[in-house]
């Protein structure tokens, strides 16, 4: 995976977005990886916390931020990444899973 991609002329990077994602309180994990277009979207993996949780404000910030890299953006929702015994994000499998959910 290139951990930089360009969109309409606008770089960006994946980490860029993970952390834009991070910032907001009701997300406690993310991962984001190219999308079967991988020049036109991208899927965001996140593990919501608990009690502060606003699918639907997390969502739009989510789109707003993506419009100015001119993206397409869908997210999923889950109660943790897949990691190895260490800690290490598979960031393959979710991969294959946004490969897998065409949309």
């Amino acid at each position: 995976m290139d951990q930089n991609d360009c969109a309409c002329g606008v770089n960006y990077t994946y980490r860029e977005l993970e952390d834009f994602l991070l910032n907001s309180p009701e997300v406690l994990e993310v991962a984001v990886v190219p999308g079967p277009d991988v020049c036109g979207e991208v899927y965001a993996f996140i593990v919501p916390r608990s009690g502060v949780f606003n699918p639907v404000r997390l969502e739009l910030a989510f789109q707003c931020k993506l419009k100015n890299y001119g993206l397409k953006g869908f997210i999923e929702y889950r109660e943790s990444l897949p990691k190895s015994g260490t800690g290490k994000l598979y960031r393959r499998e979710l991969m294959n899973k946004a490969a897998c959910c065409q949309r």
